[in-house]
């Protein structure tokens, strides 16, 4: 009981720092598990900003790609009741499916969970035209009829794809006989005691919900509400989870205990451990190094590590697992431009002994945030002032977000005057860098 007392104490004291020192933020959710226990659920910062509402461990935060691992519970589940086999052809459930690239009837259900199947991804959510009925998701199937492979799905080759997981949204549905979003209630949701989570957003207490955040600094730098809320119905499969640090916590247990949770089992052991089964490498995502069916997998600290993150509008998430030690992180920003691995790294190294002082932060945010408050000249002196970054709690260079990021997320939502500062600040800290006057030319030249 002590080493727990000291771990939720020191967490109390780094997130709470963090969230008060990142004015880039609004707010955060955390949720451990610890020796295969959760010990700690807990919210900081703000539901929403205009507002003021405070973040709680009862917050609903959309959970973005991590809905994916959802996904492939449910397949596995219709897999051991015999209604779905990993290796035959989408087609064989969803006849409908076709692209204007005749391989894409070799695709089975295998690889479109492992993200080998050779189809692309999604650009267009249209978050700002969101569905809401029940046919939305066969609709999307039927609509990407125009789309080309990228590569032969035989080949094995890993790419992600969130529409192969709303394909998959649509196999969940038609092999069950139900609404997808009924089905992961009915079946991994409830049993799991995640009572207010839910794939379907109209059906949840609109007060738990935080708000997402988007990159502002007409007034100042950090966090300003979206008008736009990340929900789609044609989209739910790959990205509309609405969880709360408690709940996720459930869900991480049942995948630490090997697929159940008290008396309550989602899974056999070994669909989890074919769920955890390399696929093939898929070396983009830190030292989570390959791909599983919807999980990635890789080691931290020496122990295996089993992991999947997400971002939308206005929100990241992350949830980690170290199965040899009974630990679960699971993260949730209602921002969508802050680095989450600063912080999730933090969390598993207190968890495992390590030496943790402080959580660093971005220096190019810190430096843009004065850059709104104080001018460029103000913001020169303070980056060079900052020039021993791990000393002062600042991520290392290789690690953190560029002014070019920064510019060009400001100038995406509409912020075209603050981008070309932010341009003109990097330009000025980098003269040679002719990458940073090309976008200048370019942001300057649109109309």
């Amino acid at each position: 009981m002590k080493e727990i007392q000291q771990i939720t104490e020191q967490l109390d004291h780094l997130l709470s720092e963090y969230i008060s020192l990142d004015l880039a933020a609004a707010g955060l959710a955390v949720g451990i598990v610890y020796d295969h226990q959760p010990i700690y659920a807990k919210g900081f910062g703000r539901k929403n900003t205009d507002t003021g509402e405070p973040v709680d461990e009862h917050t609903l935060f959309h959970m973005a790609s991590i809905a994916k691992t959802y996904v492939a519970t449910a397949v596995m589940q219709l897999a051991e009741q015999g209604a779905v086999q990993l290796d035959e052809k989408i087609t064989a459930y969803l006849p409908y499916f076709h692209l204007r690239d005749e391989r894409c009837r070799n695709i089975t259900v295998r690889q479109l969970l492992s993200h080998t199947s050779g189809m692309p991804d999604e650009d267009e959510y249209e978050w700002d035209r969101p569905q809401f009925d029940e046919a939305a998701l066969e609709r999307y199937v039927r609509s990407i009829s125009g789309r080309e492979l990228m590569w032969d799905p035989d080949l094995g080759k890993y790419e992600y794809s969130n529409i192969g997981f709303e394909i998959l949204g649509d196999l969940i549905a038609k092999a069950s006989g139900i609404p997808f979003e009924q089905y992961m209630k009915e079946h991994i949701l409830d049993p799991l005691r995640m009572k207010t989570s839910s794939f379907f957003k109209p059906e949840v207490d609109e007060r738990l919900l935080a708000s997402p955040h988007i990159m502002g600094m007409n007034h100042s730098f950090g966090a300003k509400v979206s008008d736009i809320y990340p929900y789609n119905r044609a989209h739910g499969p790959s990205s509309t989870l609405l969880t709360s640090a408690v709940e996720s916590c459930n869900y991480a247990m049942a995948y630490l205990n090997r697929g159940c949770l008290n008396d309550a089992r989602i899974l056999s052991e070994s669909s989890v451990n074919e769920v955890w089964r390399e696929v093939a490498p898929a070396d983009d995502f830190g030292y989570f190094r390959n791909i599983g069916l919807s999980w990635f997998m890789g080691q931290y600290r020496g122990f295996e590590a089993k992991a999947h993150g997400g971002s939308d509008t206005g929100f990241r998430s992350n949830l980690v697992l170290l199965p040899e030690k009974g630990i679960a992180v699971t993260m949730m920003f209602n921002t969508d431009y802050l680095g989450l691995h600063s912080v999730n790294n933090a969390i598993l190294d207190v968890l495992l002994g390590e030496k943790v002082k402080a959580i660093p932060r971005s220096l190019t945010m810190h430096v843009a945030g004065v850059l709104a408050a104080e001018g460029i000249e103000a913001a020169i002196h303070e980056h060079a002032a900052a020039s021993d970054r791990a000393a002062l709690g600042f991520v290392p260079a290789d690690m953190d977000f560029s002014f070019r990021y920064i510019a060009q997320r400001l100038f995406h939502k509409g912020e075209r005057e603050n981008a070309v500062k932010v341009l003109e600040l990097a330009m000025r800290l980098e003269p040679q860098a002719e990458e940073l006057r090309l976008m200048m030319k370019e942001l300057t030249s649109k109309p």
